[in-house]
């Protein structure tokens, strides 16, 4: 094997200077790969800042679920934690987290029972005895403190100056309670302050404490009200969660008036915000809220799930109806209250995603990029593939960099900071494709772009320094250090996350002309004097900004962009349609290390001296950005795209290039494979060459025979209406031609990313019979129907050896766009052939012109005098009625 140092000129809109050639010793130490070794479990993580025990040297905290928790410095970037103390597993009253009432530590399951507070003042002012809560006690009989500890949130009490941890304490059939405990230490131990408010008061269920009859006298619910007996619109039977919240999730968190609130709710009747007292913590009865339905004033009656205010759950600032959203929390970051939300569920294929909205003010009212509103009024589904309502800025789905050994999936529960410094950060746990059910936290910093949205960093935290205030006051990254080559990743809306479905980076280059190229074509352009940047990509205008940062996992150091089309794109539904406020990222690595990464981690099928006795697949594309080609030595023997020429030994010379830099290596290939042999061409034709004809009437003119283990390519032009998406082509793949004995079809494949089997059953949409298939394609649903009238489509058809249809097209639009489409099935049967027909509704096929060479043919759409005789291609004379390839005075045409 030898390394080639071939000096490559090449002229790009990139740069006009030759590109510098690297060699193995150049690369040598271009980069290291990096350990995490004290990561965090912690699900559901509420971080806090102990600023006040050591003002010049912070320790942040974070608490969770089932008493996870763990704590960390800004020196360690927030990737390494250590516990302290002991989660439910392990707590014993020598290492608890909590003590009773005299200070003396108590085993968590036995800290619920008896709290300090013994007087409030209620609704109207007056002081009254508040005793006493068990909170264990209201969960539902049975149900036990361990494992129902969830999702806590602390905050440091400025007034009271202790520390408050507010604990959801969950019971099934909505029997919870968010009750505070406080302590001098941020460690604990944390003792029972007393409740802030109680849910499922349902009179139906025997609660641990109480019995089921009048159970809402166990709570603070005549202390908030005033009520002297309890009002109709509770009376909701086992229909709790579709009117009422679940007192799960608080938030806690002060305003700019020094004001203290309370945000909490999960899915059910949504996320409610209350005003806590200062003074100790609990809520501010003396706070009163009205009853009102769609934002009105409304006497109470029967339940209403349009609920907005309610004399005791507070103001309704998110979901409803059901809907999936929970984890709420709220921090101001720049000018505005960024509500954040975690819609879907939380295990690994659930679709557990982070959504943001935005408000002037605590209490609302908050909306996404578009205006809509957090508050449902109506059941809508909000996740997943299935999603019929894309509300709220996604700030980011599931993801793959390049390092990482799985990508994250289900991120979610987060909460947000804002340090001294002036960055902000989101803190969330992940769960991984790799890792089953396992989670860990992660910490990545917040931008705001110049439209006042945030987004979130490409990669975690790694100590950088750059603020907002940065961003927006001056230009820290050059004008000529932004062209090159980029990966790019888009965090679509939409994803089958029942499938573990993620996002992964495709490369880009960032011209110094100001333009897009790569798997992304658009335009860019820098705000002077600032690090803001926007991208425009199918005129979608994301508008961002420009970081230095360190890739995960490695120390290669990158530039990356963080952008949103916070005020540009459509709102059609689909996940390749649904553009307005997404967020998308780019990222270029340092060249060298980008080139030795890939050089160390491509997975190419041979080494130098191997035996080839198959088909090669040759990568393209390699990691970080780089780009990969190929030169054989002999193409008669194997070509340098991988195809099997001919026997004999062969040099393939490697080439990884990256920005100005390239790097060869060679390797020495005997190939011993049969040759491959070319797929045959076909050029099909409909029968009828008009766009009026009904379904399972115009078929194309041929069959194709498809044998085991052989290729046929397909070209033709297609034509439509444009009435529907399904007026275009359909692939059918069947046993026989039709009407012959025991005709079935295999599948019927449309244009339209859409199919069915008909032996086997069920639909690409709804595999009622577990086909094992895939169906791919990057169509713009926006543009489809003028995309596809007139489009060249160009599509290679295989039956492999294990008995699998693979269909792949190419399809390039009049106006030269370019689309991929591809789909593969799994018969159901051992098949020696197939047999491939096409059938068309309200449109037709014709490759005709591609048959005779005619690549762009001028289209005649009626005759006209003086145009001269016209002839078919079997020189019979035609008039202006015949659709095809017509010779007039010596010229072809085609006629539609």
């Amino acid at each position: 094997m030898k390394n080639l140092l071939i000096p490559i000129f090449a002229f790009s809109a990139l740069s006009s200077a030759a590109q510098t050639t690297v060699t193995d010793a150049d690369l040598q130490g271009a980069y290291s790969a990096r350990q995490y070794n004290k990561r965090v479990v912690c699900h559901d993580p509420s971080i806090v800042i102990d600023d006040i025990t050591n003002p010049a040297s912070p320790t942040y905290y974070i608490y969770g679920s089932h008493l996870g928790r763990g704590k960390t410095t800004a020196a360690e970037h927030y990737q390494e934690w250590t516990v302290f103390k002991a989660d439910e597993s392990n707590a014993t009253a020598t290492n608890s987290l909590f003590c009773n009432l005299s200070g003396t530590l108590v085993n968590y399951a036995d800290a619920y029972t008896t709290h300090a507070v013994t007087s409030v003042k209620d609704c109207t002012g007056k002081t009254v005895t508040f005793g006493n809560f068990d909170a264990h006690g209201w969960q539902k009989k049975g149900n036990t403190v361990k494992g129902m500890q969830w999702a806590p949130d602390v905050i440091y009490n400025k007034t009271m100056k202790k520390w408050c941890l507010y604990m959801s304490l969950n019971g099934d059939n909505w029997a919870s309670s968010i009750v505070c405990f406080t302590s001098d230490n941020v460690e604990g131990p944390w003792k029972y302050q007393g409740p802030v408010v109680f849910s499922g008061f349902l009179g139906k269920y025997a609660h641990n404490g109480y019995a089921a009859a009048d159970d809402w006298k166990n709570t603070d619910f005549a202390i908030a009200t005033g009520e002297t007996s309890l009002p109709e619109r509770y009376n909701v039977g086992d229909k709790w969660g579709s009117f009422w919240p679940n007192c799960i999730d608080p938030c806690v968190f002060y305003d700019d008036k020094d004001n203290l609130w309370m945000s909490y709710g999960s899915w059910s009747g949504g996320i409610f915000l209350l005003r806590l007292d200062k003074n100790n913590g609990l809520r501010d009865y003396t706070y009163t809220y009205p009853y009102e339905v769609n934002g009105k004033a409304a006497t109470s009656a029967a339940a209403s799930a349009n609920t907005t205010s309610d004399p005791y759950f507070g103001k309704k600032i998110a979901g409803g109806y059901y809907v999936s959203g929970e984890a709420s929390y709220v921090e101001k970051i720049g000018s505005h209250y960024f509500l954040f939300m975690s819609y879907g569920g939380l295990v690994s294929t659930g679709g557990y995603q982070m959504r943001v909205f935005r408000s002037d003010n605590p209490e609302g009212p908050y909306v996404d990029c578009n205006g809509t509103s957090a508050v449902f009024n109506r059941y809508l589904m909000n996740y997943s593939a299935t999603a019929v309502d894309n509300r709220g800025v996604l700030l980011f789905g599931g993801y793959k960099w390049d390092p990482m050994s799985g990508a994250e999936i289900a991120q979610g529960h987060n909460s947000a900071f804002t340090d001294k410094e002036g960055r902000s950060f989101v803190v969330y746990h992940s769960r991984f494709t790799n890792k089953g059910e396992g989670h860990e936290v992660r910490v990545h910093q917040l931008f705001l772009n110049d439209e006042g949205w945030i987004m979130a960093a490409p990669f975690e935290f790694d100590g950088e320094t750059i603020t907002y205030n940065d961003i927006a006051t001056k230009a820290s990254i050059a004008d000529t250090e932004i062209a090159g080559d980029y990966q790019f990743l888009r965090h679509e809306y939409g994803q089958n996350t029942e499938a573990k479905a993620y996002e992964s980076p495709a490369n880009i280059r960032l011209n110094a002309d100001g333009t897009i190229s790569g798997a992304e074509k658009g335009t860019w352009e820098r705000t002077a004097g600032t690090d803001y940047i926007a991208l425009t990509i199918d005129d979608v205008v994301y508008r961002g900004v420009l970081v230095r940062q360190t890739i995960d996992y490695t120390d290669i150091p990158a530039i990356a962009i963080a952008a949103l089309s916070s005020s540009s794109g459509s709102t059609t539904l689909g996940q390749k349609s649904y553009t307005k406020q997404q967020e998308v990222w780019a990222v270029k690595a340092d060249a060298k290390a980008a080139i030795k990464y890939t050089a160390n981690k491509i997975n190419l099928p041979f080494d130098d001296g191997t035996v080839l006795e198959e088909t090669p697949v040759l990568p393209t594309e390699g990691k970080l950005g780089t780009n990969i080609s190929w030169k054989s030595s002999d193409e008669s023997i194997l070509t340098s795209d991988g195809k099997v020429k001919g026997q004999g030994e062969v040099t393939l010379t490697m080439t990884v290039s990256k920005d100005n830099y390239v790097y060869t290596k060679d390797y020495t290939i005997v190939v011993e494979a049969e040759a491959e042999k070319d797929a045959d061409v076909y050029f099909p034709e409909s029968m009828e060459k008009n766009t009026s004809a009904a379904w399972w009437t115009n078929f194309s003119k041929d069959y194709y025979t498809l044998k085991k283990g052989n290729k046929v390519e397909l070209k033709f032009y297609n034509y439509s209406n444009k009435v529907a998406n399904w007026n275009n082509w359909c692939l059918v793949a069947a046993n026989a031609e039709r009407g012959a004995e025991g005709y079935g079809e295999h599948f019927v494949l449309r244009n339209d990313n859409y199919g069915w089997f008909t032996v086997a059953g069920g639909t690409t949409a709804d595999n009622t019979a577990n086909i094992d298939f895939t169906l791919q394609s990057d169509f713009n649903w926006d543009t489809f129907l003028d995309d596809m009238d007139g489009s060249l489509v160009d599509m290679n058809v295989e039956l492999t050896a294990d008995n699998v249809v693979k269909v792949t097209s190419t399809i390039t639009t009049s106006s030269e766009k370019v689309y991929n489409y591809s789909f593969s099935m799994k018969l159901t049967q051992a098949e020696e052939k197939v047999v491939l027909f096409f059938v068309n509704e309200g449109s037709y096929i014709d490759g005709s012109s591609l048959a005779t060479g005619i690549n762009s043919p001028y289209v005649i759409t009626k005759k006209a005098e003086g145009n001269g005789k016209w002839y078919n291609l079997n020189g019979q004379q035609v008039d202006s009625s015949y659709k095809g390839i017509v010779i007039v005075n010596g010229r072809k045409f085609v006629n539609k």
